[in-house]
């Protein structure tokens, strides 16, 4: 047996030695293919250490997709550029900004809360009125403040922002404002792309507020009863746009001597027979508190249609209207509504 193990023994070292001239053979060989080239030295496991470690890191990709949008780990994408997204709702920057003028209700514009309350069609008279002065930021006590003892509410229906519900109220003995029968519901129009807050000139929009309620004036006769005070239009009368004119968004007459001359951006009234047959003046954006680029000649007055800013209302309902207002009550119109999203 001890013979054999020997022999065993022998016939290993043999093998081992046959096996490390095989190596040294093969790696001669390798450095003999690749003139120059020097054995590669042996790999160096470093060891990680934040104090000492300046060598720069390769980033691993992330185990998931929460790895990317951590605060952690925040890998921006040079190739995406930032969208923003512009507000429609904002004036372009080329525009002047317009100043607030008394009837804006633009700061206090909150039409969320249209939301709160029945639709138009389904409120009585005082649950409108109430609903449309919260929309505006108004109160009882803001009409009160200006002395208004009759209102004209015409608010733009959501059927397309151009049709209106129309409803006269008159104060109370109790202070509060309660429908006039008779003057309760009628169907009307404003602007032909509705009501607007801000509202701007040439934009065919009707300026949502509160404003007061000025002269009647017509190519018709004055309507019987009438107590507002009357100007009869003449070939020669003219609503001055002329944004240079010191009577911008005033009545003159073409050829008065006594006047400096203005450009021809007028209306003449008389050349509008139909809508200014009756018609009376909304205060809005007149002297001495004007800003041109807001706009002119703002009137209610009779319409079948959409307008290019005014108020309308069909003729017979304009006259019993015309006819309720009275200039001792300080009559006021709010306008308001849906706006249309251009």
């Amino acid at each position: 047996m001890s013979q054999t193990l020997r022999r065993s023994g022998a016939g290993k070292h043999c093998r081992s030695l046959l096996f490390a001239a095989l190596l040294c053979l093969s790696g001669c060989q390798a450095l003999a293919a690749v003139p120059g080239a020097e054995p590669a030295a042996p790999p160096v496991i470093r060891m990680s250490s934040p104090q000492a470690d300046t060598q720069p890191k390769t980033t691993e990709a992330p185990a998931s997709l929460s790895d990317l949008t951590s605060p952690e780990t925040t890998v921006p994408n040079p190739t995406t550029p930032e969208i923003t997204i512009p507000d429609p709702t904002a004036p372009e920057a080329s525009e002047p900004e317009i100043p607030y003028q008394a009837g804006d209700t633009t700061p206090d514009w909150r039409p969320e809360l249209a939301g709160r309350y029945s639709p138009d069609a389904d409120c009585s008279p005082a649950q409108l009125l109430e609903k449309w002065l919260a929309v505006e930021g108004l109160s009882p006590a803001d009409l009160e403040a200006r002395g208004c003892r009759q209102l004209i509410l015409t608010a733009a229906q959501p059927t397309d922002g151009v049709e209106t519900l129309t409803v006269c109220y008159e104060r109370a003995g109790d202070g509060g404002f309660q429908a006039v029968p008779g003057l309760d519901g009628f169907h009307g129009f404003v602007g032909k792309n509705g009501i607007c807050h801000d509202r701007r000139r040439n934009t065919d929009t009707s300026p949502a507020g509160l404003w007061a309620i000025g002269t009647a004036f017509g190519n018709e006769a004055p309507p019987e009863g009438l107590k507002l005070p009357w100007r009869q239009v003449t070939p020669s009368s003219e609503w001055v746009c002329d944004e240079a004119s010191p009577y911008f968004n005033t009545w003159q007459e073409r050829g008065d001597p006594a006047l400096t001359p203005w450009s021809d951006d007028v209306e003449r009234l008389a050349d509008y027979p139909f809508p200014y047959a009756w018609a009376c003046v909304i205060e809005f954006n007149r002297p001495p508190d004007v800003v041109p680029a807001r706009g002119c000649a703002i009137f209610l007055h009779c319409s079948e249609k959409g307008t290019g800013g005014c108020v309308g209302l069909l003729p017979n309902d304009l006259l019993s209207v015309l006819r309720w207002l009275d200039p001792e009550k300080r009559p006021f119109i709010l306008i308001t509504g849906m706006q249309i999203t251009q």
